[in-house]
């Protein structure tokens, strides 16, 4: 089989293995993310954390509200103070002398409003607002993790697929070269040796071969975890396309966009707001509070007592407690507010430079990689055209089969390394636009995403 219609196959399988392949089953990008989005458990904890902090932030603010509480009491009271000048005594309303036996019954609406809340506990209740804000980003935070595990995944189980069928080509066109060779030593025109060598490369080729195959079920079998769904061992990869040389200069804008740095931020508003809360604790408490009493007393029976109960005494006033010692809780939790918000800032910092450092380093290697390619399609174009001067010359004689194969094997690995490249490229650039402009890349793969939460 010439170079030409070899190549010329070849390249016509690989194009349509990107589109589509009868029979066989097509796993694209977008699929493997909207399947991994849906099936997570850490996305499904991260939303039931959402939950959680949206419970919390409004059992908070329920505090801001009035409290309001009915009670009652039944009871059987005995007088064990035999003395005759005994008459009915109450304090705070309650009954606390009497008949000698008797029957009681009491209720009472109580209320009761902290004016104080509003410069104590409406901080507070801001704090966890903030916190809940916050829960958001973590998830964001979740969902970027996870689908940079599973880019590099599909990544490696697509480059995988493609060095497999170029390692399979070139075993097919090691076995052909093998033939030749056993040809020309059984006429004498070629060494013992050189068939030894070609028998090795085959092995040496089988063995790449046995290795590439055991990464490529691993790398799959990831992706199955992570997409929780099975699909099958000769399934095929929709191979990412370049979208073109990325450029990136803002680098501290692109960190700060970023939803860690927007989590730590929103975090660093809330500990704000808790300071506040913890400063404002050396102020007085203030309330209002109202009280409704109903008294019924009976020495015969409860039911009596029940049916005498009226109307016996109404409270109300405004309450105002003022800290004078408490043994330094008020002191040591500002303490912690404070310290709390120092670190909360060095928080900030950290994972701006931590952000700042992984985007640079993914896009230097990105750029590296992008050189790279360049020099790639040069050398593939250059082994383009010394194959073609190599068939020229064997319609002329000067050249053998055996040339034109071996020319061959050496243009297959050039071309492997460059399809492998220009897929590594593609994987770098979706990680970038993951890192640089995720709510970009969220809407694309998955649409409204955050209405999911």
């Amino acid at each position: 089989m010439s170079f030409c219609v070899r190549y010329s196959f070849f390249a016509l399988l690989l194009v349509t293995a990107t589109v589509s392949l009868s029979g066989a089953e097509m796993l694209t990008y977008r699929d493997a993310v909207k399947n991994t989005l849906n099936n997570s458990a850490r996305i499904r904890v991260k939303i039931e954390e959402i939950n959680i902090s949206d419970a919390v932030y409004r059992q908070s603010f329920a505090g801001l509200y009035p409290e309001i509480t009915a009670n009652s009491r039944f009871e059987k009271y005995e007088n064990l103070d035999k003395r005759d000048d005994q008459a009915i005594k109450t304090v705070s309303s309650e009954v606390i002398g009497g008949e000698a036996n008797a029957w009681r019954s009491s209720i009472y609406l109580w209320g009761q409003y902290y004016i104080s809340h509003w410069y104590k506990k409406r901080f507070e209740a801001a704090y966890y607002e903030k916190l809940k804000d916050a829960s958001y980003f973590e998830c964001d935070i979740e969902v970027k993790k996870l689908l940079r595990e599973l880019t590099d995944a599909y990544g490696a189980a697509a480059e995988g697929k493609i060095k497999i069928s170029y390692a399979a080509e070139t075993l097919k066109l090691l076995q052909d070269i093998l033939k030749l060779k056993k040809n020309a030593f059984a006429g004498g025109q070629a060494a013992y040796e050189d068939v030894l060598k070609v028998e090795a490369e085959i092995a040496d080729t089988e063995r790449q071969i046995s290795s590439l195959k055991k990464e490529f079920y691993e790398n799959l079998e990831r992706l199955r975890s992570y997409m929780g769904m099975d699909c099958s061992d000769d399934v095929e990869f929709e191979l990412l396309v370049s979208d073109g040389k990325m450029q990136i200069t803002a680098f501290p804008k692109i960190a700060e966009d970023t939803p860690e740095y927007k989590a730590r931020m929103i975090e660093l508003e809330a500990i704000n707001l808790k300071e506040k809360a913890a400063a404002n604790n050396y102020l007085p408490d203030i309330s209002v509070y109202g009280r409704y009493d109903y008294y019924g007393s009976n020495p015969d029976s409860l039911y009596s007592s029940l049916q005498d109960i009226r109307e016996t005494a109404y409270s109300a006033g405004i309450l105002i407690t003022l800290p004078v010692f408490d043994g330094g809780v008020r002191k040591w939790e500002r303490k912690k507010s404070d310290f709390e918000l120092r670190r909360q800032k060095e928080s900030v910092i950290a994972v701006m430079e931590e952000k700042g450092r992984d985007i640079k380093t993914l896009y230097a290697g990105y750029s590296e990689l992008s050189k790279s390619l360049e020099h790639y399609r040069k050398l593939h174009d250059r082994y383009s055209k010394i194959l073609d001067i190599t068939k020229k010359a064997n319609i002329f004689g000067e050249r053998s089969l055996m040339d034109i194969m071996e020319m061959e094997k050496e243009a297959l690995a050039v071309s492997r390394d460059m399809k492998t490249a220009e897929h590594a490229i593609a994987v770098y650039e979706k990680r970038l636009a993951l890192e640089t402009d995720y709510k970009h890349f969220i809407s694309e793969y998955y649409g409204d995403w955050t209405y999911k939460y």
